[in-house]
């Protein structure tokens, strides 16, 4: 497990009652888990359903919620946006 550092924005940050936090995790299915935990089923669904980058890269171009984390590295959960 590496420590890693989490960012929660929007109505994540809102449920978490935080904008970052530090953990030890080996990949993002660990974090996603971390969150259930730590802030319930609600807070879960939500991280679900952001976009989820590893230092800055979506986890979509990786190996999705296995994407293997280092020792320093940011996940961060934001917000999907959308418009016209």
């Amino acid at each position: 497990m590496a420590q890693v550092n989490v960012c929660y924005r929007a109505a994540l940050a809102e449920m978490t009652g935080k904008a970052e936090e530090t953990i030890q995790a080996a990949t993002v299915r660990d974090v996603l888990s971390h969150i259930k935990k730590a802030y319930g089923g609600d807070a879960h669904k939500a991280a679900k359903r952001m976009l989820i980058a590893v230092d800055n890269d979506s986890i979509l171009l990786h190996k999705g919620f296995d994407t293997k984390l280092a020792e320093g590295m940011s996940v961060r959960f934001m917000p999907i946006c959308g418009g016209g």
